[in-house]
């Protein structure tokens, strides 16, 4: 009986400290992205897949995980732009981009 219960202690021990615990959204791990474009149709990507239009983001920021991403700014004829951004622990961005027109 007591090899049972040192063996069960064990494994509680293990499986509690022994693994990373998972990122929680919604309890600070978030970051908020405010973009202010021109122009303001521009489409918005974050690493490499489409969210929206630029203007969307304006009053209503654009909530991102936790970590490093890649944000491209596009519209046809013109040169898009590109940025890192990272969010976390509440953290709030303002990216003011002026794309130029394509030659």
């Amino acid at each position: 009986m007591r090899r049972y219960f040192f063996f069960g202690l064990i494994l509680v021990f293990i499986m509690g400290c022994g693994f990373p615990q998972e990122t929680r959204r919604g309890v600070g791990n978030e970051g908020f992205l405010i973009i202010l474009a021109t122009p303001d149709d521009a489409e918005v990507l974050v690493n490499g897949e489409n969210v929206g239009l630029a203007s969307q983001f304006e009053s209503n920021p654009l909530e991102l995980k936790s970590g490093t991403h890649k944000i491209e700014i596009r519209k046809v004829g013109f040169i898009p732009e590109f940025r890192e951004v990272y969010a976390g622990n509440q953290s709030r961005h303002t990216l003011k981009i002026n794309l130029k027109k394509a030659p």
